[in-house]
């Protein structure tokens, strides 16, 4: 059997009434918010909740303070609300950090796939000749670009040795110091008939013609040179000093000459060398004009210095070209012996 209710029950004004309702509703709805609220916040939940009944009961002892209830209760309302916008607002954030995490995740997947092909392709790289100047510092690979343009850098002994190729040697003598210093200045020569033709077969043959100059009774050779043409008469004449009682016509054509070096080199230092395309003589003994044995020829080359004043390189470009001339077609035959036979020194 249910109880009735009390009569002794204090009435309530309506004022009251609202009060309880505004509480009812207080509680409802921030039950609500803060469940909202509990999955991100449980501290401040927990926080709240003995605060709100310190509140209700001091509403039901005290209804004087009626308006400052209601300004609390707004003031609750609104501290709520802002909680929820701040959850709302970090399981945003949560949500955008997971976000970023998965793309992260993608990204470096894509990175590390990037990563694997770009090793499979510097080792490709790392194989072939031109990683090689690829892998190089900057400096470096401009300074090999340098090189290439300007060519490859050679010493003086490598040079001589190219120029040394299908290579014929003559004995140069000179019945005065002055024509020297002409053909010097110059870069021109000019020899009697007999030995132009032999020059002239030796270029029209032969890759390089290389003459040894001496001027009688000097005891030194006096210069190293290069025919760069076969003879010409039609050109400018070159006024040589000549003997007494030898006219200008005895001379042959003139012939153009690249000098290798112009400096001296002292007999003393030629003992040693003989020639056996002149009977076995020493090699500073020999006429105007006799072929020296290539193999000698070569070492006698090899005694002169390197002559500061003179850029050998275009005269190998010369070289390389004559061996590509027609006229030099039926050349680079081994020859047993010097130009018109052997000859008494």
């Amino acid at each position: 059997m249910s109880e009735e209710p009390s009569c002794d029950t204090e009435r309530v004004d309506p004022a009251d009434d609202n009060e309880a309702k505004d509480d009812s509703f207080k509680e409802e709805d921030g039950g609500n918010i803060l469940d909202d609220i509990l999955n991100t916040r449980e501290e401040k939940f927990e926080d709240e909740e003995p605060s709100k009944k310190e509140e209700e009961s001091m509403q039901i002892e005290e209804k004087d303070q009626i308006n400052q209830e209601k300004t609390t209760l707004g003031s609750d309302f609104s501290d709520s609300s802002e909680s929820e916008e701040e959850g709302g607002k970090d399981s945003k954030s949560d949500s955008e950090l997971s976000v970023s995490k998965e793309d992260v995740g993608s990204d470096s997947d894509e990175s590390e796939d990037n990563k694997a092909e770009l090793k499979m392709k510097a080792e490709k790289q790392s194989s072939s000749p031109e990683a090689e100047v690829d892998n190089k510092p900057a400096g470096e690979g401009s300074e090999s670009l340098e090189k290439k343009k300007k060519g490859k850098s050679y010493d003086y002994a490598t040079k001589l040795n190219y120029l040394f190729r299908d290579a014929r040697f003559f004995l140069v003598k000179s019945n005065n110091s002055e024509n020297v210093s002409l053909a010097k200045a110059k870069g021109v020569w000019s020899t009697p008939p007999q030995n132009e033709a032999k020059f002239n077969q030796a270029y029209a043959e032969s890759r390089n013609v290389l003459l040894i100059y001496s001027v009688k009774e000097s005891g030194k050779f006096c210069g190293l040179a290069r025919l760069s043409t076969e003879s010409r008469r039609d050109g400018t004449g070159v006024s040589w000093v000549l003997p007494p009682g030898l006219s200008a016509k005895a001379l042959g054509g003139v012939f153009k000459i690249d000098w290798i070096c112009r400096g001296d080199l002292s007999f003393q230092k030629v003992q040693h060398l003989y020639n056996p395309w002149n009977e076995g003589k020493p090699v500073k003994i020999g006429r105007d004009g006799q072929e020296i044995q290539p193999r000698v020829g070569e070492e006698l080359c090899r005694l002169f210095t390197e002559d500061p004043s003179v850029d050998i390189t275009p005269i190998l470009r010369k070289s390389k070209e004559a061996a590509r001339s027609e006229q030099r077609a039926k050349g680079g035959v081994l020859r047993s012996g010097p130009i018109g036979g052997h000859s008494r020194g």
